[in-house]
């Protein structure tokens, strides 16, 4: 969002998602439409009616013209030929017994999912590291709590060439802690590939 408001050039694609229910999320969605998404989707895993945003982010989001994919969570990550993401499968949910937040807890159905192609997906479920980082990034070591183990102050993970450093690492900090980190990563990461290019 930072870079929107500068007003430097960001290329999303035509087909964009966005998966979180909070404003954050709504955020991304608005700002997806204006940078000129042909078709921007809001994966959330409950129905509107439980989601976390101002109940106007979403009335607005939807007056853009987003396309609300309630009842749904993202299964499986697909690349093209490029690398990059073509398409996501969606799992089907449906709203089980609440939880200890009072929300009813959402509960796969089983066998039903299907696929949505996009070029271009953003994951804003709020400050704990994306549990799919885990399950899709083979060695990389994490924290039993889900964070990603990294070395400091460059940020390098087990996984050589993968740098981490923010939320992910920490877990829920500061904005200045996380630039703190970036910074040092870009460093490492500028040495890493300088000595890349050196042999």
């Amino acid at each position: 969002l930072r870079r929107v408001v500068r007003n430097e050039p960001i290329s999303l694609g035509k087909r964009v998602a966005i998966v979180g229910g909070g404003n954050t999320a709504m955020d991304a969605c608005r700002t997806a439409v204006r940078l000129g998404a042909e078709a921007v989707y809001n994966v959330y895993r409950r129905t509107k009616d439980e989601m976390p945003a101002d109940r106007l982010e979403i009335e607005e989001a939807e007056e853009e013209g987003v396309i609300f994919k309630n009842l749904t969570n993202p299964l499986e990550i697909k690349a093209g030929p490029d690398g990059r993401v073509s398409e996501i499968v969606l799992q089907v949910m449906q709203l089980g017994e609440p939880d200890a937040s009072g929300r009813r807890r959402p509960v796969a159905k089983e066998g039903c999912t299907f696929t949505l192609d996009v070029d271009c997906m953003i994951m804003s479920i709020g400050t704990s590291p994306n549990p799919l980082i885990k399950s899709t990034t083979k060695g990389l070591e994490t924290q039993k709590w889900g964070g990603i183990v990294a070395e400091e102050p460059s940020g390098q993970t087990s996984r050589e060439g993968v740098f981490a450093g923010g939320d992910a690492v920490t877990g829920a900090a500061t904005v200045i802690l996380a630039m703190g980190a970036g910074k040092s990563s870009a460093r490492a990461i500028d040495e890493y590939i300088r000595s890349k290019s050196a042999k």
